[in-house]
């Protein structure tokens, strides 16, 4: 039912922006790999644009928040991708994933861009609750 929820919330997924097809060997392109939230959905992305243009015009499309980015290649993405898979991290269109902080521990492990804002959100957010 979740599943669902995301994929009718996520309607811009159908517009492949970003495709990813791990079978076919890609050169690599030099451009920016980022990490976005949406609190909202909570859902993370772990993606890559070729230039700031790109990533700026998907920030206001999408109701995204960066957490971080940084200079990397197409080819970082897809070794990324692959070993998040691995790692038994589900994935939604090669590139959301449901936040858990283990996920994200993944990330920052594998030397991928997730900031500190985040956790730091997450953190607040529980020590008001309680």
């Amino acid at each position: 039912m979740i599943n669902k929820l995301i994929k009718k919330e996520l309607k811009f997924l159908n517009k492949r922006l970003f495709e990813y097809d791990n079978s076919k060997p890609k050169k690599s392109v030099n451009g920016i790999v980022y990490t976005l939230y949406s609190d909202r959905l909570n859902l993370v992305e772990i993606g890559f644009a070729e230039n700031k243009n790109i990533l700026n015009n998907k920030l206001i499309k999408e109701k995204f928040i960066l957490l971080d980015q940084k200079s990397g290649s197409l080819m970082e993405l897809n070794i990324l991708i692959e070993t998040l898979k691995q790692l038994g991290v589900s994935l939604l269109n090669n590139k959301y994933f449901k936040y858990k902080n283990s996920y994200l521990r993944h990330l920052s492990t594998l030397g991928w861009p997730i900031g500190k804002s985040l956790y730091k959100q997450k953190l607040i957010r529980k020590k008001m609750i309680i």
